[in-house]
């Protein structure tokens, strides 16, 4: 169930990304009934992307829109919401809150596109084959931004009327699936094209689980106001004061989203924790530039039964050979005393035989 529950993150995860273009097909493929489409305006920064990429002046306020349309004979009601980038534990950068979670924000974090975005509806009901614009309005900051303000729209399907089980899911809209899926919409905003100089933070290493299995994790941070693209972290688990690697890890393609926080983590693959010290090494490059990583850690005999117990893949301890070579020595010890006492034996009948000898003569 563990295994399927992980397999399922991903596969949202995937479609998320995909749902950046219109594409009749991710409505097939999720189950949602509309799709979205972003009205790019002049003032994009880069046309050749789908996604809105807005060049803006200090202060600028300004309406955008996307459009909406329902592909089903039944009216559609839209959930549409503004989110700020986060970066999740696989170097992806997410626009989408799809699960709820509570959203950590950097403390780098100056400008939050939330409190500069507004939607005109936070539900959208869409008639049958209905095609509709959704507007919002831009306030810029009144002083000049660095860099990039990242987030994104994203719109889910609110669902109206209960369905049994087995229809739910067949249509992928099950009670834990219904709400997973839906449409995010890229929205970065600008006052320049000036560079930013990239800028990766670390925060410490700790005994941890991804997916309910043994993971050191790492805090991190891009503290900078700009994406990290191509990221490579490689990273090597180590006892303090020794050269063998316990576990490692080297992920590729990863991006960080500007001014975000998150953990990075060095899979144990099956591996016990056990009490005692370890370092976290290794680096995370992105073009020309390298953050070397070392920070120090101390695992806990509390932690190591906690995250063992908890690991499906870690093997219980093996106690066989040491009960074998326990109740060895008890039979050696046991044969040893008994050999004593009965040369002990030995030794008392033969004295009491020559005493005996001695008093016949």
């Amino acid at each position: 169930m563990k295994v399927k529950k992980a397999t399922l993150v991903f596969m949202t995860i995937g479609l998320l990304v995909c749902s950046l273009i219109w594409s009749p097909a991710a409505e097939a493929s999720n189950g949602l009934k509309f799709n979205v489409k972003a009205n790019i305006p002049e003032n994009q920064h880069n046309p050749e992307v789908t996604y809105f990429d807005l060049l803006m002046s200090v202060g600028q306020t300004q309406e955008i829109s996307v459009t909406l349309k329902n592909n089903t004979d039944e009216e559609v009601i839209i959930l549409p919401k503004i989110n700020a980038a986060m970066t999740n534990s696989d170097g992806v950068v997410e626009y989408s809150n799809f699960n709820n979670k509570e959203r950590i924000y950097d403390k780098s974090l100056q400008t939050n596109i939330e409190e500069i975005v507004k939607l005109e509806s936070d539900e959208v009901a869409l008639a049958p084959q209905e095609e509709r614009e959704l507007k919002m309005t831009i306030q810029m900051p009144a002083e000049e931004v660095t860099g990039v303000i990242a987030g994104g729209i994203y719109l889910s399907q609110k669902y109206t009327e209960e369905k049994s089980d087995k229809n739910a899911v067949e249509e992928g809209t099950s009670t834990n699936l219904r709400n997973l899926f839906g449409y995010q919409i890229a929205l970065l905003l600008r006052n320049n094209d000036n560079l930013v100089t990239p800028e990766v933070v670390y925060e410490g290493a700790e005994a941890n689980q991804l997916n309910a299995r043994n993971a050191v994790s790492l805090k991190t941070r891009n503290s900078s106001p700009t994406y990290i693209n191509q990221a490579v972290f490689k990273a090597k688990i180590t006892r303090a004061g020794s050269d063998e690697t316990i576990a490692e890890v080297k992920k590729e393609k990863m991006q960080f989203a500007p001014n975000t926080i998150f953990d990075l983590y060095v899979p144990m693959q099956g591996k016990q924790y056990e009490a005692g010290d370890y370092v976290l090494t290794g680096s995370i490059t992105s073009g020309n530039n390298e953050w070397p990583i070392k920070e120090a850690f101390t695992v806990t005999r509390e932690q190591a039964n906690k995250f063992n117990e908890a690991d499906p893949d870690v093997e219980p301890e093996d106690y066989t050979m040491i009960i074998v070579l326990a109740a060895l020595a008890a039979v050696f010890a046991l044969a040893a005393v008994y050999l004593i006492r009965k040369n002990k034996q030995q030794k008392a009948l033969l004295k009491q035989l020559n005493q005996n000898d001695k008093n016949k003569e």
